[in-house]
């Protein structure tokens, strides 16, 4: 019996939109040169957008091994790469403040909701089925996360919000499923899980002992399924759960 259904977020629920991701970039980058410039440190954007880039390369190795930090963290690395670690990890307001200007562009660029993500939530919670999110974040915390799913009107659906940054623990990672399974109440061989990615939501959700479903299209970051059921939009999901299998 099929009791909950969890998802992917980013290219599953939301999309992103390529002037979104540069606005966003662009905000982080000049926040955190105005901040670190008021500290009076002499910096320029390029050297920021520079440290900036090679916390993303850290970031791609650190996550391949399935742990996460959050935006201190990030903070953290940015300002390593600068050198001056040191001179600011113990100054909690700056600190503040460079969490704050990373993470806010992300609302003033708002990704879009994927086409019939709100219908296809309301429908299967209509059914009785309760939803929740496994979220593996990006630059993006889930405390803001959540203010974006409430502006596109999804929030209301989930149940719980599971992100990797508040968790440490990335898809594919069994722990990040079994961990809201956990808090929905609901056995994993009662629960599907769709996302976008082979690797992380379906090999995670396998492993994790779910039903998985690979939501299959151009934006997404697989393009084969590996033998898992697969559905071409979001709009097909409530027929592919209930069908007789």
């Amino acid at each position: 019996m099929l009791r909950a259904v969890t998802f992917d977020l980013w290219q599953t629920l939301i999309l992103d939109r390529p002037e979104g991701l540069r606005q966003a970039r662009a905000g982080r980058v000049q926040g955190m040169h105005d901040v670190l410039v008021r500290r009076g440190h002499a910096l320029s954007v390029d050297e920021v957008e520079r440290a900036y880039d090679a916390v993303g390369e850290h970031l791609e190795t650190l996550w391949k091994t399935q742990r996460d930090i959050g935006t201190r963290g990030q903070v953290r690395l940015l300002l390593g790469v600068l050198g001056l670690d040191g001179v600011l990890a113990r100054d909690e307001p700056v600190m503040a403040a460079l969490e704050e200007a990373y993470g806010l562009p992300i609302l003033s660029a708002l990704p879009v909701a994927n086409a019939g993500a709100a219908e296809v939530l309301e429908t299967l919670s209509a059914r009785g089925l309760v939803l929740a999110l496994i979220c593996n974040t990006g630059r993006t915390p889930g405390s803001l996360l959540r203010i974006v799913l409430e502006r596109l009107g999804l929030g209301r659906f989930l149940s719980v919000l599971t992100f990797s940054d508040e968790l440490g623990l990335r898809k594919p990672h069994a722990e990040i499923f079994l961990r809201t399974l956990a808090a929905l109440g609901v056995p994993a061989a009662e629960a599907a899980h769709v996302g976008d990615d082979v690797t992380t939501d379906v090999a995670g959700a396998r492993a994790a002992g779910m039903r998985a479903i690979h939501l299959c299209h151009p934006d997404g970051a697989s393009r084969r399924s590996d033998g898992a059921e697969a559905i071409a939009s979001l709009a097909a999901l409530p027929a592919a759960l209930f069908a007789a299998r």
